[in-house]
């Protein structure tokens, strides 16, 4: 039965069973249990996995990563960790060589190989195999004959490419080209027509060196 309202507006009253008393809260129904309803029981909060996904095929494709060029400081620190990695002597002959399309009889030590042969420009190494695929593939498949004269045209530096470069400081040879090689390496030798390597990688080196007999 009631006893007596509450301050709240509900009303106050005993369980016929125990005697106990019971709050009330005026005409507001009693809250159900989750488990009666069935809510909160079967939902689950989406994994973040799922989410995931979905940001990552929501467009229907990835999405392009924009790149800036180099700036000119960017540049000129590429430049002098570069540089000084290189030889200055080799850098002044390979610089002659190139601009002055000069013959020098070379010997290189790099990894353990001994490199004899005549230093040479690289339009001297690129007209060789220009010529040399064309008699190869011009006939025959002259679209590889195009490709390969297209590479080795792109090789060689303009003739009228300035001593400094976009960074501000003198252009830095990346690449040694030399006729009539001979490889020795632990005693045997290997002989090629031309020859094109790294000049950082080179050890040492000896102007109007011959490999003898």
């Amino acid at each position: 039965m009631t006893i007596g309202p509450d301050r709240s507006g509900g009303s106050v009253g005993a369980d016929q069973n125990t005697g106990n008393p019971v709050w009330g809260t005026g005409d507001q129904e009693p809250q159900k249990n989750t488990a009666e309803t069935g809510i909160g029981t079967d939902r689950r909060s989406p994994q973040p996995s799922e989410e995931a996904g979905e940001e990552v095929g929501g467009d229907g494709g990835s999405q392009e990563i924009a790149f800036r060029p180099l700036t000119r400081s960017e540049r000129r620190n590429l430049w002098l960790k570069e540089y000084g990695e290189q030889d200055f002597a080799l850098q002044i002959w390979a610089r002659l060589v190139e601009q002055q399309d000069l013959e020098i009889e070379m010997m290189f030590q790099m990894s353990g190989l001994l490199v004899f042969g005549v230093m040479v420009s690289t339009a001297r190494y690129a007209h060789f195999y220009i010529d040399l695929n064309e008699e190869l593939h011009r006939e025959r498949d002259p679209d590889t004959a195009d490709a390969l004269r297209e590479f080795y045209t792109a090789l060689v530096p303009p003739a009228n490419q300035p001593e400094i470069g976009p960074e501000g400081l003198p252009v830095a040879y990346r690449y040694a080209h030399m006729r009539d090689v001979t490889i020795i390496s632990a005693g045997h030798k290997i002989k090629v027509p031309y020859w094109r390597g790294k000049i950082n990688q080179v050890d040492a080196f000896v102007v109007v060196a011959a490999p003898g007999e």
